[in-house]
């Protein structure tokens, strides 16, 4: 479906969007992108502390203290964009 196939159904009346079930597909979809990615990171993070050495709990916790450390530092970039989107979005 490409934007004139949209606009086209856009302008009939018996074409209906449920914004709330929209809503939470597309959040329902970016959370298990999250988990994915949470995974992924946790692996690779865990790949790079064995090739220093580490092993058992030394491992385990290098490993969630990075993981720490990366999430701490997305949240500021989280907060930092939603800002920007938010004043992006007010009515000056």
């Amino acid at each position: 479906m490409n934007f004139d196939d949209i606009k086209n159904e856009l302008n009939n009346p018996n074409f209906n969007i449920n914004i709330g079930t929209l809503l939470v597909s597309i959040q329902s979809t970016n959370l298990m992108n999250s988990y994915h990615l949470s995974a992924i990171l946790r692996k690779q993070i865990e790949i790079l502390e064995l090739q220093k050495g580490k092993t058992g709990q030394e491992l385990e916790s290098s490993i969630q203290d990075e993981f720490s450390d990366l999430q701490n530092l997305f949240s500021g970039f989280l907060k930092e964009d939603l800002i920007d989107i938010v004043n992006d979005c007010s009515n000056d």
